[in-house]
């Protein structure tokens, strides 16, 4: 059988984000049996994209006088750490760009620590708050160049890392003999998850990652972007079958197939509303996300696996928290014992 993983997207962003929140939904995925929780980083996020980027929570859970409250992605994690005991802890992903590749190699060996080797570090490029609020513009991060600055700094923390006196001499950053400890529990780091959903974030992923990431591809895009990746991992003469494909989904799951629609559909239009992802056809959204009754989350479950995925970071549609709770239930009954 094949080993699949599951993982829960907590609501540290999102109309529904709130510290006792983001506890509720990460303690009850533990003991549901999840395999991970994951929170979700920006630094710059604007009431727009508070308003149709919903990464957690749903449509119907959006109020008027609601600010973009946005967590802090590597606070959100230690603070993780300390409530749970098993569960792997991810993000998915940092802006990588405006990020100081050494402070977050510290920060990310000592999260290492504090969970007891639990972390996962979801890396990418980033994109805008909107047009208008520009995070790299606040960070004075040439946009442009967001794709080699990652690089760099991909290279320069796995240096941090792996080396006793760490050094490293790039465009962006550049160090000599940085004595930096605690190195990570996790040799030789915390898994580098790349995400991104072209041709070039699966070849970064060949070339630096462990692990692939995308959100918005259908299975067969999936299986076509699995492949580049183990074409550039053998380029750079890295195993291929060492690195996982995983997927971010949006998802919702009901008895009734109908329930689940009507429940997905308002979030995932005004998800596919924003500049940065703008989808003409509702129908574009369903073949790339997971929502219907137990059966149609089995078929679209195994649509992916079958196109190579084996982990799933799973992005709940919910207007309450007890619909979180009833969802992940009903993914625990019928979903996850699957693939035990």
């Amino acid at each position: 059988m094949t080993q699949v993983s599951f993982g829960v997207r907590v609501p540290n962003s999102g109309p529904l984000a709130s510290v006792d929140n983001i506890v509720r939904a990460a303690t009850e995925a533990e003991a549901l049996g999840f395999d991970s929780i994951f929170v979700h980083d920006h630094v710059v996020w604007s009431s727009a994209m508070h308003r149709h980027h919903i990464s957690s929570g749903a449509h119907e859970a959006l109020m008027d006088d609601q600010t973009a409250d946005f967590y802090e992605s590597l606070t959100t994690m230690g603070y993780l750490a300390a409530v749970t005991q098993r569960v792997l802890i991810g993000v998915a992903c940092l802006v990588m760009p405006t990020r100081n590749p050494i402070y977050a190699a510290k920060q990310l060996a000592t999260l290492d620590h504090l969970s007891g080797g639990r972390v996962l570090a979801g890396v990418g490029l980033g994109s805008k708050a909107t047009l208008e609020s520009d995070e790299f513009d606040v960070f004075g991060v040439p946009f442009n160049k967001r794709g080699r600055i990652t690089d760099e700094y991909l290279e320069a923390m796995r240096a941090i890392w792996e080396q006793p006196l760490a050094s490293y001499t790039g465009e962006f950053v550049s160090f000599k003999d940085a004595e930096i400890f605690p190195k990570p529990i996790q040799q030789p780091g915390p898994p580098l998850w790349v995400g991104g959903w072209t041709d070039h974030a699966a070849r970064r992923t060949g070339r630096l990652g462990d692990a692939w990431v995308p959100g918005w591809l259908s299975p067969t895009e999936m299986a076509r972007g699995a492949e580049v990746v183990r074409q550039s991992a053998t380029e750079h003469g890295r195993d291929p079958e060492a690195i996982t494909i995983a997927v971010e989904k949006l998802t919702v799951i009901a008895r009734d197939r109908d329930e689940a629609m009507a429940r997905a559909i308002p979030t995932v239009q005004a998800s596919s509303k924003t500049y940065e992802r703008d989808v003409d056809e509702i129908a574009f959204a369903l073949d790339r996300h997971i929502f219907g009754s137990v059966e149609d989350v089995k078929r679209r479950v195994g649509e992916f696996v079958d196109a190579g995925v084996s982990h799933f970071e799973l992005k709940l549609i919910y207007p309450t928290m007890d619909e979180l709770s009833r969802q992940m239930e009903l993914w625990a009954e019928e979903i996850l014992p699957l693939y035990r």
